[in-house]
């Protein structure tokens, strides 16, 4: 065998050796890569609430399930006529603490509708937390034209064992999440009472409750 071949023989074998180091260090990496947290799953629902109006009809579910990062909250709002269609309704877990109110979800479909399901009490909260750091504190629900609404999201702000004996308190209106800047600029409000601000703090002014799920163990 002469030099060149030799030569030429030799610089063949060390690239098919390169080759399969690359394909062995590939094949590896590919094995031992762990899925990204996000891709991850959560667990089945450990709480739910169902949610009615004033006058005993279906208007959806609340479920509350273990999730990487904190409670994967799953809305579904199923169509009824006390819910208005195409817009945005305020939501929240509420304390249902107070006996003296009542409890759970009651609420008499004759009476006005201000007073429907004030048994569940305020927004769940810890200590003199206002409106949007309440414990309870949800993104408003979009409902679709044909009135139902569907709505998937992870908070960290509680577990789904603290809210369990709790209330989903579904609102005629929109939440403002305490974003009313007041004052006198030009780019700022003027209440017209006490009232507006203190209803802000409070609910972030989304109206009354419509719909009302007491939250149990799934």
């Amino acid at each position: 065998m002469d030099t060149t071949t030799t030569r030429w023989t030799l610089v063949a074998l060390g690239a098919s050796a390169l080759l399969v180091a690359c394909t062995d260090t590939t094949e590896t990496s590919t094995a031992t890569t762990p899925a990204p947290a996000a891709a991850q799953k959560s667990s089945a629902p450990e709480a739910k609430a169902i949610l009615t109006t004033a006058d005993g009809a279906a208007a959806g579910t609340v479920s509350f399930s273990p999730a990487p990062g904190g409670t994967e909250v799953d809305i579904q709002v199923t169509s009824t006529k006390a819910i208005t269609a195409g817009k945005f309704h305020g939501i929240h877990v509420h304390a249902n603490d107070d006996a003296a109110n009542g409890e759970g979800c009651k609420a008499d479909p004759a009476g006005v509708a201000s007073t429907w399901f004030t048994s569940a009490d305020g927004h769940l909260k810890a200590g003199t937390a206002t409106h949007n750091d309440h414990t309870g504190d949800f993104p408003s629900v979009l409902v679709r034209k044909d009135g139902t609404a569907s709505q998937r999201f992870t908070t960290d702000r509680f577990t789904p064992s603290e809210v369990v004996g709790k209330a989903v308190i579904l609102h005629a209106g929109a939440d403002n999440f305490g974003n009313i800047p007041t004052g006198a600029l030009p780019d700022q409000y003027a209440a017209n009472a006490e009232a507006a601000t203190t209803k802000t703090a409070a609910t972030g002014n989304a109206g009354d409750r419509v719909a009302c799920g007491l939250v149990n163990k799934a």
